[in-house]
């Protein structure tokens, strides 16, 4: 659910308001870009799609199309312009649905306490699609389950056993 400064602004932004999605803009551009650099590992392409999920997003309200969660909103346009970008290029991403389990928070913390942001970093990128879209979302943008799950489209259940695994399977990488 919208807060109320949030519904105006996208009130304005759908009257033509470029203030107003500047404001959208400035709060959320880190987080977009940083969500999809982990994507692409391409410092000028990160900022090449992050720009286009924004103009894509500000059409998207320019026409007037109503938006629930303009955040989630974002994430799933970032999401589907990084696919585009593999798709246009020959390769394939792959991102499998699955069982519900729980994740295992306590495996993040740690990965936090153990080594540094940077060493993390790499390691993620070593991750196969599917593990590093949702422990990004979930890790370093703080999303919730919900959140993801709306931003990717896959159920709940499949996005905490997804975090699991990739946890999982970032301990492996971070440990050897």
């Amino acid at each position: 659910m919208l807060r109320i400064t949030e519904k105006i602004l996208l009130h304005q932004i759908k009257n033509g308001d470029e203030q107003a999605f500047t404001i959208f803009y400035n709060k959320y551009r880190v987080k977009i870009y940083r969500f999809i650099y982990f994507k692409v590992s391409n410092e000028e392409k990160a900022d090449d799609l992050t720009n286009d999920v924004f103009i894509k997003v500000f059409r998207y309200l320019r026409d007037g199309e109503d938006i629930e969660n303009f955040q989630a909103f974002l994430y799933k346009t970032a999401r589907n312009l990084v696919i585009d970008f593999y798709r246009t290029r020959k390769q394939e991403v792959s991102l499998e649905d699955a069982k519900e389990v729980e994740a295992d928070i306590d495996v993040s913390k740690n990965l936090d306490t153990k080594l540094d942001i940077e060493n993390i970093a790499k390691a993620v990128k070593k991750l196969p699609d599917n593990y590093k879209e949702i422990i990004i979302l979930r890790f370093i943008n703080n999303f919730s389950f919900d959140e993801i799950s709306e931003a990717t489209g896959k159920s709940h259940g499949s996005c905490r056993m997804l975090a699991h695994r990739g946890l999982k399977q970032l301990k492996e990488i971070l440990d050897k």
